[in-house]
């Protein structure tokens, strides 16, 4: 326990307290609520106290002090106003506006905090005669700045942001005297200094010589709406800042539970696709549904769209899920969540499929990124999520290991965040990744294992812990078992062996094994480079064996800590958008839960005899590849899609929209007519993360509010209120009217679905929208009302009680270069854009930045492919075929072409990847599969797509 801070007694302005005695006087006076002008300094910076516009006077002391710098000592008595300090900072701000050039400076609207105080102190203008450098204004450079240095006061807010929040170090001050000015990289615009576009640099500007051009450009707002954001797992908060219907800016919100004030260029620029002219606005359903009433048949064309109302559409799909559950059992059906929708709306998804339907044929994208991660730390601890919080590992870990995760790109407030804690804190970073990722450049080593070879490589540490007495013995006897066993498996792993397999050179495989295996808490962290493979179980088996053979869990700076690709993975995974659990993770095949779901949502006949006929299904139902897959065969008939776009993100994409173009019926619920929509037989628009209220929970298990800052637009829905108007329907249809009090649809509200899952779910029964709403910082477990939730996990004994080793062998991949296909190619995600690109592709800003897709390829395999820089190549698989500008580039080693999946048609790597599975848990093999590499020709790549 931390002993209690030593405090001093200050009196400020009359107003006496004590305080920590090693904090500055401006600190001091803001928790007395009493306002210190500043421009120089902000919380999160570090001081320079240059400005001069906080200075104070001291009892007892002659002359005024910066409050920014001087420190309180006992007995301080301090005065923040006086006529002689409001003369000093009319000075200093009268010598900073002789320097400053804007045609705002009269206008007397501007928000920005110089001038906030120009007009307080009533500083005055320079006169005409005064000449001022004038500094040419950059409006079109940048799609997300505009950069005015005529602005400028040189306070180095923008520099210290750069360097001490994002960790990037794009601007700097060059020139001296009256020619001094604020310089990204060597003189360069901002994007080609590498500038990640977070904009930090404009949110701490206090003079708008950098701000947000969608700032400048617009109104003021009428208000601010307080939300999580919609894009990665991190789950930053920021405000929305809103007038007469339309989102027309982001801006931080500083109290922000994970973010503070930090943001990406998705979560700050990337909201523009709200109003796009490509949302759905009308549910829609094909001409051939109208005119065939029974539905018996689906021609090979889906023909033309007819948009119609709610109550015909709902009533539609309502009448044709019942048919196909009366004419071929419940297990015909299934139901595809979204990790993009709010908790609410995955529970009613689930609940829909097995109350109303009664199969358990319902699963979502996690299935594509972390079921491995649920199954493998379900293995070895019994429960699958993150064991730490991100603010936890960053203050905590002494050494880090980072695997299979590009985490500035595709997590980039966390992946700056371990920037600064490698900085500030001086924590030894490990980066194991065949690719040359930013984040290598802040690594202690770099391991560049060949992809598929992680398991060898994590065996490999494991050996060197074991020989060089680096393990944990007490922590293995006290909480785990099995260790024994894995003892034996891991003497066949010697560095030797090791270095044949992966590539990696002896001497940095034991250099990392040092650092790792003696510097604790050590935390690892890992994403989709880990889990896409088939042997996804065993990678993340092999990371939860490390861990409890070097005893970092369950401690602060520790853990196992997967991050979540979409904003809301882990709540679809809570609440039961899975085929074996309900919410909570309760398996299906158990007896207790199934007589408890059986009773809570009132599953018996309605009371006219004979044979019941709704029940719940105590089979695991099938996964999204293989509900797609059956789809196509016709053995499931009728397919329920809210929010994800198959025909984008499946493996071998061309096979998943063969199988989407032969399904029976499907129902697609989605706010843009996605690659997807193609191949629906009804759409229903639904709403976007800031068109509705209800809680995402992010990759540490923090659940968050989602606020409604807009209205959906044209008859747009939020997306529970169409799931509870289905649910109404299909009740009616299948006469089925239950007495439960938890069964029923007519929900007001998200609220009330929420204190729904409240009573089902053990691990949410303390999260209430009051809680989330005040602002309650609940991490689940939250077992109570009145309990505080759980920020680590497995912190006295493992959820299983004793965590459990599994020893695993290195498997190679499922398909390996050849003389046919001799490169390897491996997938992933860029900073510009996010998941399919259904939302970054329809920002402006984004896609000026990357409007089209990009493959990596090494200067050795483009010159002996005859490839230069920016040339149009195609990269053929067995099932496909890819065509992208290439990026000749040592970021991938020879033999390894790195492409993404966020662009449609021949752009889509998904067209080259592989449907080989993880055994256990069902994920495909998106990390790894042959191809070749060749200049484009367009009659070959017709030949070959066709």
């Amino acid at each position: 326990m931390m002993p209690p801070a030593e405090t001093v007694r200050v009196c400020i302005d009359g107003h006496e307290s004590r305080v920590d005695a090693n904090i500055s006087i401006l600190e001091a006076a803001r928790k007395l609520d009493i306002e210190i002008p500043t421009l120089c300094y902000h919380k999160d910076l570090s001081v320079v106290g240059s400005c001069r516009l906080c200075l104070v006077e001291i009892e007892g002391r002659e002359g005024q002090y910066p409050a920014c710098a001087e420190s309180v000592q006992d007995g301080m008595e301090v005065f923040t106003e006086s006529s002689d300090l409001s003369e000093s900072r009319r000075f200093v701000l009268e010598m900073l506006l002789s320097n400053y050039l804007s045609e705002q400076l009269e206008a007397n609207h501007s928000a920005s905090e110089f001038l906030r105080w120009v007009r307080q102190y009533q500083a005055k203008s320079p006169p005409e005669s005064s000449s001022p450098t004038h500094h040419p204004v950059d409006a079109d450079s940048n799609p997300f700045i505009r950069v005015d240095l005529n602005k400028c006061i040189l306070c180095t807010r923008c520099v210290r942001a750069c360097a001490e929040v994002q960790g990037r170090f794009v601007l700097g001050v060059a020139e001296r005297g009256p020619e001094t000015r604020i310089i990204a990289g060597l003189g360069t615009d901002l994007l080609d200094a590498r500038c990640e576009s977070c904009g930090a640099c404009s949110a701490y500007c206090p003079t708008e010589a950098l701000i947000d051009r969608d700032k400048f450009e617009s109104d003021s707002p009428d208000r601010l709406v307080r939300t999580t954001c919609g894009y990665c797992g991190v789950g930053c908060q920021f405000n929305l800042n809103v007038k007469e219907q339309r989102v027309i800016s982001v801006t931080s919100h500083p109290d922000a539970p994970v973010n503070g004030m930090s943001l990406c260029v998705k979560g700050r620029y990337g909201y523009d696709f709200l109003h796009h002219n490509q949302r759905l606005k009308q549910p829609k359903i094909r001409r051939y549904l109208l005119d065939d009433i029974a539905f018996t048949r689906r021609p090979n064309d889906r023909g033309p769209w007819m948009e119609v109302d709610w109550e015909t559409a709902i009533d539609l799909v309502a009448r044709k899920l019942a048919a196909i559950k009366s004419q071929s059992g419940a297990d015909a059906l299934g139901f595809l969540s979204s990790a993009k929708c709010t908790n609410e709306e995955n529970y009613l998804v689930q609940k829909l499929a097995r109350q109303l339907i009664g199969t358990n044929n319902v699963d979502h994208c996690a299935r594509l990124c972390h079921s491995s991660t649920v199954a493998g730390l379900g293995m070895a601890f019994g429960s699958g999520a993150m064991s730490n919080s991100m603010d936890d590992v960053v203050q905590e870990a002494k050494a880090m290991l980072i695997i299979g995760s590009n985490t500035t790109e595709q997590h980039p407030v966390f992946g700056a965040m371990i920037r600064q804690s490698v900085l500030r804190r001086k924590a030894k970073l490990i980066v194991a990744d065949p690719r040359m990722i930013d984040m290598t450049e802040f690594a202690t080593v770099h391991l560049r294992q060949r992809p598929g070879t992680d398991v060898a490589l994590i065996n490999g540490i494991m050996h060197l812990a074991i020989k060089n007495d680096w393990h944990n013995q007490d922590f293995i006897e006290q909480r785990c078992k099995g260790f024994e066993e894995l003892k034996a498996m891991l003497e066949a792993y010697p560095p030797e062996r090791v270095s044949q397999i992966t590539g990696i050179p002896e001497r940095r495989l034991c250099e990392a094994a040092e650092i790792l295996c003696t510097n604790r808490p050590m935390a690892v962290i890992w994403a989709m480079g880990i889990t896409q493979h088939t042997t996804g179980v065993f990678n993340v088996l092999s990371l939860a064996n490390l861990q409890m053979l070097l005893g970092n869990m369950g401690i602060p700076g520790g853990g196992v800590n997967p991050l979540r690709g979409q904003n809301n993975v882990q709540g679809a995974c809570d609440m039961g958008a899975l085929p074996n659990v309900y919410p909570g993770y309760q398996p299906v095949n158990d007896e207790q839960t199934y007589k408890k779901f059986v009773e809570a949502w009132s599953l018996q006949d309605n009371g006219n005899g004979g044979e019941a006929r709704f029940g719940l299904s105590q089979s695991s139902g099938l996964t999204v590849t293989e509900l797609i897959e059956a789809a196509g065969e016709n053995k499931i008939r009728g397919l329920y899609i809210l929010g994800e776009d198959p025909a984008m993100t499946e493996p071998n994409v061309n096979h998943a929209v063969d199988c989407l173009q032969r399904a029976e019926f499907t129902v697609l619920q989605e706010i843009f007519p996605s690659e997807t929509s193609k191949y629906a037989d009804v759409l229903l628009p639904g709403a976007a993360f800031a068109e509705k209220n209800g809680t995402f929970t992010n990759t540490e298990r923090r659940i968050q509010p989602v606020r409604k800052a807009i209205d959906p637009p044209g008859a747009a829905l939020p997306d529970w209120q169409v799931l509870a108007r289905l649910g109404t329907s299909l009740q009616r249809e299948l006469d089925y009217y239950p007495h439960g009090t938890q069964s029923g649809w007519e929900y007001q509200d998200a609220a009330e679905v929420l204190a729904e899952i409240n009573t089902l779910t053990p691990s949410y029964a303390g999260v209430t929208w009051n809680r989330v709403d005040a602002g309650e910082r609940l991490q689940w477990p939250v077992l109570s009302e009145s309990h505080d939730g759980t920020p680590i996990l497995h912190v006295e004994k493992f959820t299983c009680g004793l965590g459990e080793f599994h020893p695993v062998e290195h498997l190679p991949p499922a398909e390996i270069p050849d003389d046919e296909y001799p490169l390897l190619l491996t997938t992933g995600r860029v900073l510009y854009h996010w998941h399919g690109g259904e939302l970054t592709r329809r920002s402006q800003g984004l896609s000026a930045v990357y409007p089209n897709p990009i493959v990596e390829v090494s200067h050795e395999d483009a010159r002996r492919s005859r490839i230069a820089d920016g040339m149009t190549v195609s990269i053929q698989s067995r099932r496909g075929i890819l065509v992208a500008r290439a990026a000749v580039t040592d970021r991938v080693p020879e033999g390894l072409i790195f492409g993404s999946f966020h662009f449609p048609g021949l752009g889509n790597v998904n067209n080259l990847t592989i449907s080989a599975l993880d055994p256990v848990a069902k994920i495909p093999e998106y990390k790894v599969c042959s191809v070749r590499l060749q200049p484009y020709d367009e009659e070959q790549v017709s030949e070959a797509d066709s």
